[in-house]
């Protein structure tokens, strides 16, 4: 069974067994059951407990946190994680931190205070300290690997590729792995490994969007442009895509075609 005990997270987070069950139960977490019905924790639903331990801290009560968090999930698309957030407590009440901006999880209302400390600082040693763990475990799955690589990357960035890479190993055709590492080298100049992870991500999955439009930006950048032209074609369900195909098109002086995408692009941002 994948994940970490109850007990497991109660003595890494110092936390109680009991607070952890009871945010559970409230439907934040996702976590799996064992066959006596014990819980198994992610790396996200760890990410997610300590940040409910650090509302506590400030003294938000249970009922807040938990009604906050919940609505927060329901609002939010269901490809995206509530670790990819810094949630924090202000006034009393649960606000949130994206894009440079706070607001209030249950109303929306945005807040102008700026101050709050950076939950990533507090998170690092966790994520850190989840991936020595992991190194010395045998029932970690890709999931659980490719998991830890998205928290890594948002509260210990160097440590990332590492996470992504065992998720690899373990699942060679694990695209969503090889499109994260990809973009990691990419924005490290390595393109040509950069370009190896997108294909690989592309032959695993031939639908995968990220990856061909990632791909195409790649191409771009080593003025590879029809290459990146064809490497666009393939997420023809992205906006982006089809703005970035116009502005190749028009660059190669095929101008009908450049001006069909921009058409494309115009309908699927602005559907009315």
């Amino acid at each position: 069974m994948k994940g970490y005990s109850t007990q497991d997270v109660a003595e890494l987070l110092d936390i109680q067994t009991e607070t952890i069950r009871e945010i559970a139960r409230t439907g934040v977490l996702d976590p799996e059951r064992t066959a006596r019905g014990h819980y198994r924790f992610s790396f996200q639903d760890i990410v997610i407990l300590r940040t409910a331990k650090e509302l506590l801290d400030a003294g938000i009560r249970k009922s807040r946190i938990n009604k906050s968090l919940m609505q927060l999930k329901q609002r939010m698309p269901a490809e995206r994680s509530l670790s990819s957030l810094r949630i924090a407590g202000d006034g009393g009440a649960v606000v949130i931190h994206q894009n440079e901006q706070m607001y209030n999880a249950e109303s929306g209302q945005i807040h102008f205070n700026f101050a709050v400390a950076e939950l990533a600082g507090t998170v690092a040693p966790l994520a850190k300290q989840a991936a020595e763990d992991a190194e010395s475990s045998d029932y970690l799955s890709s999931d659980d690997w490719f998991d830890l690589g998205v928290d890594l990357e948002a509260v210990s960035p160097e440590d990332a590729p590492a996470a992504y890479l065992r998720a690899l190993e373990l699942d060679p055709t694990h695209s969503d792995a090889h499109v994260n590492i990809g973009r990691l080298m990419q924005e490290a100049g390595e393109y040509a490994e950069a370009e190896n992870h997108y294909q690989h991500a592309l032959a695993a999955e031939p639908d995968n969007i990220l990856a061909a439009f990632n791909l195409g930006t790649l191409l771009e950048d080593m003025g590879r442009i029809e290459d990146a032209i064809n490497a666009y074609k393939g997420a023809a369900t992205f906006a982006d895509a089809h703005y970035n195909l116009s502005r190749l098109y028009e660059l190669i002086g095929e101008h009908a075609e450049a001006l069909r995408h921009l058409k494309t692009y115009r309908s699927l941002i602005d559907p009315l």
